[in-house]
């Protein structure tokens, strides 16, 4: 059966002398196969990840894989540690302002692809990956070290985003696990990969450029996407089958048992259809639709209020619907005006809603919801 260990790793020291840490799981099957990376609350209130980590590994405790997987859950201590009243406010680092998942790094210019390309392309596809990923962790530990030893500190955001870049370098497969605010099931997928994002059975798909935006998925994708174009210009064919995502699993602030079942069960059959599992145990394939990054679209609020959201996440609507309404108790005229004092927020075309805000207090100008249109069925 599977081999499992569990490792302890320091990623911040604390004023009061004490360590945050992670703790990361390695399953080992006892055959040889691609290696997976899982990580999930990187943003401290998207916790649902954390309970698909759980159902995982209750799932590998049964059946043998092929290859090796890691699983973080509660990947960044230092956004699930900042709490305002109850709630969890860890999107953002408190200290720097940065956004936690836009602080990777791009790291190809630390890797010098076009050399390394030049001096591996005639070697076996399966040669190339296995010294890329060896090239890349390398390079990682050379990053971390450099900062430190030129007494340019590593950031709060920094040291932690690149050891979770470090750890995830030798992977075949990144998952990301994430959610939204108010939100559904989504994915987001670089357009390389499409072919493969079907596997995940998401029920709405963003298929993103093949771009670097500082996001996990990007940094550990990005690399990977020039290895190949540089082999092609050499006139080296390769099918890339390293493959990253972020998967959005529903809304923060909220731990389901029964959904993380499900949510665990489509990463298992993307598992099982990259050969990591020799059995499929999902009976139920709903792939679900997509749509390009370009059909994604925010509404912002366009005056302040109280926001009632009239459509739950992934529900389908038709232009001119009402998305919600923006309540404005303060802008009473008059007894017989009252109505006036609530503002449609109305749909400029057909789509479906991804998320919306979980707050229902807004000021002009913020985020209200995100939609998605132009969606298609996969083929």
């Amino acid at each position: 059966m599977n081999q499992f260990e569990k490792k302890i790793i320091n990623v911040k020291e604390l004023p009061s002398g004490d360590n945050l840490s992670i703790t990361l799981y390695r399953i080992t099957g006892a055959k040889p196969g691609p290696h997976v990376h899982i990580q999930a609350s990187v943003h401290g209130a998207e916790v649902q990840g954390n309970l698909v980590i759980m159902e995982l590994l209750q799932h590998f405790s049964r059946h043998p894989i092929n290859g090796s997987i890691t699983l973080i859950p509660m990947a960044n201590p230092h956004a699930s540690n900042t709490k305002f009243g109850t709630l969890s406010q860890g999107r953002y680092n408190p200290i720097t302002g940065n956004n936690w998942n836009r602080n990777y790094s791009d790291l190809s210019d630390d890797l010098n692809i076009s050399e390394f390309a030049r001096e591996h392309q005639e070697a076996s596809w399966s040669e190339i990956k296995n010294l890329y990923k060896k090239h890349i962790l390398e390079t990682c530990n050379k990053v971390l070290t450099k900062l430190s030893s030129e007494h340019i500190h590593v950031s709060e955001n920094k040291k932690l985003n690149l050891l979770l870049q470090k750890i995830a370098s030798t992977a075949d497969i990144v998952l990301d696990l994430h959610t939204g605010p108010k939100a559904c099931r989504y994915l987001y997928s670089a357009e390389y990969q499409k072919d493969v994002a079907p596997d995940l059975l998401a029920p709405f798909t963003l298929i993103i450029p093949n771009e670097f935006a500082g996001a996990m998925d990007e940094a550990c994708f990005v690399p990977w996407v020039k290895l190949q174009q540089e082999l092609q210009g050499l006139g080296r064919q390769v099918d890339l089958d390293v493959y990253s995502f972020t998967i959005e699993l529903g809304s923060e602030e909220i731990v389901d048992s029964h959904e993380a079942k499900a949510d665990a069960g489509r990463i298992l059959y993307f598992l099982y259809r990259r050969g990591i599992l020799a059995e499929n145990l999902v009976t139920e394939l709903i792939p679900g639709k997509w749509s390009e990054l370009a059909n994604y679209s925010t509404y912002y609020a366009p005056m302040a209020g109280l926001f009632e959201a009239t459509l739950k996440p992934g529900t389908s609507f038709n232009k001119g619907d009402v998305l919600g309404i923006i309540h404005r108790p303060r802008a009473i005229e008059s007894l017989d005006k009252i109505a006036q004092a609530s503002y449609n927020v109305l749909a400029l075309n057909d789509g479906v809603v991804i998320n919306h805000t979980p707050t229902a207090i807004v000021g002009e100008g913020m985020e209200l919801i995100q939609i998605l249109g132009e969606l298609k069925e996969w083929s």
